[in-house]
């Protein structure tokens, strides 16, 4: 049994409903249906009444309610009362990262926080943007790193980085040669997508609405996980496709058989942020982790 399932299962009954729950947690309602599931399978007892209506608990799960509230109170309480014993920062830090920070901005950092906190161990989790924010939610994780800033409940986000994003074609593309196209020259082409949930499609997509466009039809070859892999296929001809300017590594225009374009009344720069519940800054680990990333986001220094 975990702190975040009794937390979990104290908000849906609170609100009412898996839904409400989600929204008021910042959450899928998936992530919110699993976690009781799994609390209900744990007692072996059925814990919530889902008939029409409003969510109740049931015997079993007025129980559970009571002793949830009693112990995540304890748990609290506990925490304050161990905060003045925390001399030094150690123990295990738990960071979830969507593609093109957990690639290219994560590694980096936590590499300088060992600098600093040798003691801590960290371990990184590389996943979709909605499963950072959902395993942030769970306390699952201690902070997380994504390309949009979610407006969610009890989230807090700082910004911490920029990345440009850029679009690919095959050095014998039709296009390749023009280095500037118009949105509509992309009309009929091959895309190379990321994933569902990817946030460089996210942010691609926000830039073209904020410029009062959006992509044309396009037919799509494949979905693909990480920008690496994108480049790939591009490199191989499949296609063209979204990337981070990260991801080239010097391969900018002609070389190693990619060229990049630029979209005509396009910006396709957009920020990278840190996510944390302001809850779990009790925790020293992550309080230093937090503070150690503001400070190297305002100093701009590697």
């Amino acid at each position: 049994m975990k702190l975040s399932q009794l937390r979990t299962f104290l908000e849906t009954v609170r609100r009412g409903g898996f839904a409400e729950a989600a929204r008021s947690m910042g959450v899928s309602q998936p992530a919110v249906t699993r976690q009781i599931q799994r609390l209900e399978s744990e007692l072996g007892v059925r814990l919530l009444r889902r008939a029409e209506g409003p969510v109740t608990p049931t015997p079993a799960g007025n129980q559970v309610q009571l002793f949830a509230e009693h112990v995540l109170a304890e748990h609290e309480a506990l925490m304050e009362r161990l905060r003045p014993f925390h001399d030094g920062v150690g123990g295990t830090l738990r960071i979830a990262a969507s593609t093109t920070p957990g690639e290219f901005l994560a590694p980096r950092l936590l590499v300088l926080f060992a600098q600093r906190y040798p003691d801590v161990t960290s371990i990184l989790d590389v996943t979709d943007s909605q499963r950072v924010i959902d395993a942030l939610a769970e306390g699952k994780c201690d902070a997380g790193f994504t390309g949009f800033a979610p407006q969610r409940p009890h989230l807090s986000v700082e910004r911490v980085a920029a990345d440009e994003i850029v679009l690919i074609a095959p050095a014998a593309h039709r296009l390749a040669k023009r280095r500037r196209i118009k949105i509509d020259d992309l009309d009929g082409e091959t895309l190379i997508a990321r994933e569902a949930g990817s946030g460089t499609m996210e942010s691609v997509k926000r830039s073209l609405h904020e410029a009062g466009l959006e992509l044309p039809t396009m037919r799509t070859a494949m979905q693909l996980g990480t920008s690496n892999a994108v480049l790939q296929a591009v490199r191989a001809g499949l296609g063209l496709g979204f990337v981070t300017a990260q991801a080239l590594d010097g391969e900018l225009h002609d070389h190693h058989g990619v060229r990049t374009l630029s979209i005509a009344g396009v910006s396709l720069v957009r920020d990278l942020y840190m996510i944390y519940r302001s809850d779990r800054l009790d925790v020293p680990v992550v309080r230093a982790f937090v503070e150690f990333i503001k400070r190297w986001a305002e100093s701009g220094r590697d």
